[in-house]
């Protein structure tokens, strides 16, 4: 089976209500069962938290439900790529600047290329740019 990128979008859905779809509830469920199959960039731990934290702000969750999202994702069966390398962060800049994406969606995007992955996100940019890649999408709405 191929692998699978998760990025941070993809799992917003697992932790805030209004963003939840049968195939991101689907995609959870894997996630969480499937050890070795899913991958994202180490930064995928700070892009998380923070889109906790500021879904708390925004008034979007409650501390509770903080808590409780901290306890999915921690239940989550990834495998998390180490920081990139000076000839991994030149790909990343190679990517982002092809394809018109942040450094850190870079990053999503060179992992899917460098595994020959499939791609589970929600973000239309970071899609339409592995769809130029050739890489397989995973749909979540």
């Amino acid at each position: 089976m191929k692998p699978v990128i998760v990025d941070a979008s993809a799992a917003a859905a697992w932790l805030i209500p209004d963003e939840r779809t049968e195939a991101t509830d689907q995609l959870y469920k894997q996630v969480r069962v499937q050890p070795g199959r899913f991958h994202a960039p180490s930064l995928w731990h700070w892009e998380t938290g923070n889109l906790l934290l500021m879904s708390l702000r925004r008034g979007r969750l409650d501390q509770e439900q903080i808590e409780q999202g901290l306890k999915l994702l921690g239940a989550c069966q990834i495998e998390f790529d180490p920081p990139p390398d000076a000839r991994r962060r030149s790909a990343i800049v190679r990517l982002a600047g092809a394809h018109q994406l942040t450094f850190y969606d870079a990053a999503y995007l060179e992992l899917c290329v460098r595994l020959n992955s499939q791609i589970a996100s929600t973000d239309k940019a970071l899609l339409r740019a592995a769809q130029a890649c050739g890489i397989e999408r995973i749909a979540l709405d």
